[in-house]
């Protein structure tokens, strides 16, 4: 498959723009006036890798569509090990948002739900047996716990002024919240081919750019602010609840990116010839069988004739 490469471009395209994001953050905190560009050109650099990705994702992906095969989840145990992080993560920062003064009672409920089922899926990784088939409804909670996630930290921004915050970590989790969405289905067994090929799309989308907001929240968090007025105003508060979040996301990350590659490597030697190329195929092998059967039909005619000839020196014999 084509798709199992989408890798490389990701982690280059990581590196580029990531990198560049990072560093701009890193001058920006010290006081500096920014890195080697602007700081909005280093956005929007950041952003152009991130949708190039995103294109290529969906080109390997157009590609492969033709190849069929139906794979359960693999046993893998570092794939269950930073799943079971993750889901430890975002358990205790539902837990600690319950205990704070102000809770949102409806996210917590989300994020202990959503959590117990990844939970349950890492345990999928450790021993190879899927159980959530068994129960396919369940598998929804952790794409909905995302979107809850999704729609308070829109909520958060629209406090803010866009101009004077970044918006990448929304970005961020909306590609969580598509490879979240497809990583279900593949448990709950549903459209099993279309399930691997956009869950690895989105996966990779948001392993870019989930590495890189954490590390820039890393930064903004626990390094010596003095940020530049107009260039990076956006402050982020070291608080218990930040950095599980934080660190859930790169163990999220991590997790996307193992359970994405295994998938595709198993599927890259499983998949098969659509149905279509088979009949295909097939039709292409009748007039080699219809040639053949003319041939047999001729045979029988050619022994009448030889039976006439047979015939014609009995009935002179019998006019003598």
């Amino acid at each position: 498959m084509k798709l199992k490469k989408l890798w490389i471009p990701m982690l280059i395209l990581t590196v580029i723009g990531g990198g560049i994001k990072i560093c701009d953050t890193v001058f920006n905190v010290y006081g500096s006036n920014g890195f080697i560009f602007n700081s909005t050109v280093c956005n929007a650099i950041f952003m152009v890798s991130a949708a190039i990705l995103l294109i290529m994702g969906w080109v390997l992906s157009i590609i492969d569509r033709k190849k069929m095969f139906n794979i359960q989840p693999p046993k893998n145990i570092l794939c269950g090990l930073f799943g079971f992080m993750s889901s430890l993560m975002i358990i205790s920062g539902g837990i600690i948002e319950f205990l704070s003064e102000a809770p949102n009672i409806a996210h917590c409920i989300l994020s202990l739900a959503g959590g117990g089922i990844l939970l349950l899926e890492s345990c999928v990784s450790f021993t190879g047996h899927n159980t959530l088939s068994k129960l396919p409804v369940l598998s929804l909670l952790v794409p909905i716990w995302c979107c809850s996630r999704f729609l308070v930290l829109f909520t958060e921004y629209t406090h803010r002024s866009v101009a004077a915050t970044e918006m990448f970590d929304i970005l961020a989790v909306a590609a969580l919240l598509m490879f979240l969405f497809y990583h279900s289905m593949f448990f709950a067994g549903l459209n099993n081919t279309a399930a691997v090929r956009k869950s690895a799309v989105y996966g990779m989308l948001y392993v870019s750019l989930g590495l890189t907001v954490a590390a820039d929240l890393f930064i903004k968090m626990f390094m010596p602010s003095n940020a530049v007025a107009n260039i990076d105003s956006q402050v982020v508060v070291p608080t218990l609840s930040n950095i599980l979040a934080c660190s859930g996301d790169i163990a999220l990350c991590i997790y996307a990116l193992i359970f994405n590659l295994s998938n595709l490597h198993i599927a890259d030697k499983t998949f098969t010839l659509p149905e279509e190329d088979d009949i295909e195929d097939k039709k292409e092998d009748e007039p080699a069988e219809e040639i053949s059967e003319d041939k047999k039909d001729e045979k029988p005619a050619e022994e009448k004739t030889d039976d006439k000839k047979e015939d014609k020196p009995l009935e002179e014999k019998s006019d003598k």
